[in-house]
């Protein structure tokens, strides 16, 4: 009998299957950064809204009007500031 030999081409690779698992792979690590992301602007507000809350009760405490008003204010400007620095990082990964 004789027996036949099936020749492969294994000099060039297949670029349609490069292709697809490539874009695969930056569809997988785009999709992790994403998640870390999200996790750290989290963190951001949380952290945040922690300083602002003891910005506030300090405010309470103190006995200078002047004070009280000014970390006050300071409060609810680091948060809106931050809210909007983190609205638009989210706005940013979504896309």
């Amino acid at each position: 009998m004789e027996t036949k030999s099936i020749k492969t081409d294994t000099a060039v690779p297949n670029l349609e299957a490069v292709t697809e698992r490539t874009r695969e792979a930056n569809e997988r690590i785009a999709e992790a950064s994403r998640k870390v992301t999200t996790a750290y602007l989290d963190g951001v507000e949380k952290y945040v809204a922690g300083l602002a809350q003891f910005e506030r009760k300090v405010a309470e405490q103190t006995q200078v009007e002047a004070i009280a008003g000014l970390l006050q204010t300071h409060a609810k400007l680091t948060e809106d500031v931050v809210k909007a620095s983190v609205s638009a990082a989210r706005d940013l990964i979504t896309v």
